[in-house]
């Protein structure tokens, strides 16, 4: 397998920024009340409404129905070479051209047995890695780990430099900014059919890594290095822009290694999965959110929910009913001491002498801040909080969520403290250890 003495390299490594992934061109048939048949594209738009879209001439009805606009396009489908039929909505019709987007979330190919998948990366951020060949040069961006009987690996785009990420930040854009493969460990032919459930655990695996969603879109398989299966995926997806999260600062891609092994494994179990799906829906909000107070509902959401996972189905330190007889500020403070996590106010330099003095710890205030959000009252206001002091209640949560999610699946290693002025290569060990 060339992949692992060079570069991975996508077959849409020549695409800009923004520019749709074509999925096939040629001839295909659309079926609703009438057979049409069409000559045309069917595309991947990148961005945050990721959509699969076609567009083509009519060149064939298998009536003699002239006037389109009068055919009923209810439950239409679409049937394209190599793929499986697809469910469709047709936008419109105009000078003898047919516009529409495909409904299902994943179309594909009949699922066969292959030597390895080849899957593309949109908007993942630019991490140390090993050392790769790209054609007469060599560049550190490869990461590698295990699922299963799996191995990953993920390389860097030889072209994903400072001017792209530039580019990408200034245009809050979309591009493909990494290529990986999924291969057995001992070598042998593997069936397709767990292949979108691997997908979709490491896409959230990156997301969590990135602050925000990185999307998986496509994978293709190969036998005898012909091409057998593909796949593409509507997956929710950021557009680029920098965020400072527990990987900001790490250098050793060992970290890397580690973290996505440990929590793809976690999220082989459907509960983990589910709940770390869950979380990741809230952290993203928390994280970039411009709106500060549904934010912080966000958090608390993501610390109850975090603190019922381990508290009572991960490590039983509670049952289910004396989970549920306790205030959540409880369950909360009882998970963050069991995980080693800080929740002393006077780490957070920019708190002021207010905070540290009218709240015990971090959960006090987080969940002083939340009720004053949800329960607002007319009558009693003891503090009012400036927007920094806001934002700095909402990074404690931030934190603490990250740290949480490590602990859970057991990632021993180092992370970005956001409290301390750190440059990049500087690091914490995670608490519990």
């Amino acid at each position: 397998m060339n992949f692992i003495d060079n570069a991975i390299k996508s077959i849409y490594c020549n695409n800009g920024i923004n520019e749709v992934l074509s999925i096939y061109k040629g001839k295909f048939c659309l079926y609703c009340e009438e057979t049409i048949k069409c000559s045309g594209e069917l595309f991947y738009k990148m961005g945050e409404n990721s959509s699969i879209n076609f567009q083509a001439k009519i060149y064939k009805l298998d009536c003699l129905t002239l006037d389109f606009e009068s055919i009923k396009f209810s439950n239409a489908s679409l049937e394209i070479p190599g793929y499986k039929i697809m469910d469709v909505e047709v936008e419109y019709i105009k000078n003898g051209e047919i516009f529409g987007f495909i409904n299902d979330i994943t179309i594909k190919s009949k699922d066969n047995l292959v030597d390895y998948i080849q899957f593309d990366i949109i908007n993942m951020d630019k991490i140390p890695g090993k050392l790769v060949n790209h054609e007469d040069k060599v560049y550190a961006g490869r990461i590698e780990f295990s699922i299963l009987d799996y191995t990953v690996i993920i390389d860097k785009s030889f072209g994903y430099n400072k001017n792209l990420q530039s580019d990408l930040v200034s245009k809050s854009g979309s591009v493909i900014t990494h290529s990986g493969v999924i291969y057995k460990k001992n070598g042998k032919s593997f069936k397709t059919k767990k292949i979108d459930e691997i997908i979709q655990r490491i896409s959230v695996a990156l997301s969590f890594s990135c602050g925000r969603y990185v999307s998986i879109p496509n994978s293709y398989g190969y036998k005898d290095s012909i091409n057998v299966f593909r796949a593409w995926y509507k997956m929710y997806s950021s557009d680029y822009k920098f965020v400072y999260k527990w990987t900001s600062t790490i250098s050793n891609y060992h970290n890397f290694e580690k973290y996505f092994s440990l929590i793809c494994k976690k999220m082989e179990d459907s509960y983990y999965y589910q709940a770390i799906l869950n979380i990741l829906d809230w952290y993203i909000e928390a994280i970039n959110g411009n709106n500060l107070a549904n934010n912080i509902i966000s958090i608390q959401t993501a610390l109850e929910m975090l603190s019922y996972i381990v508290l009572v189905e991960t490590e039983a330190v509670f049952s289910a009913k004396e989970f549920d007889s306790h205030p959540a500020s409880h369950n909360i403070r009882t998970l963050l001491n069991i995980c080693s996590i800080n929740t002393s106010l006077t780490q957070v330099p920019e708190f002021s002498s207010d905070i540290i003095n009218n709240f015990s710890d971090g959960v006090d205030v987080i969940t002083y801040y939340r009720n004053s959000v949800v329960h607002p009252s007319k009558r009693k206001v003891n503090i009012i909080f400036e927007f920094e002091e806001m934002w700095n209640i909402i990074l404690l949560g931030i934190n603490y969520i990250e740290l949480i999610i490590l602990y859970l699946i057991n990632y021993k290693g180092e992370y970005t403290n956001r409290f301390k002025d750190f440059s990049f290569g500087d690091v914490d060990l995670v608490p519990w250890l």
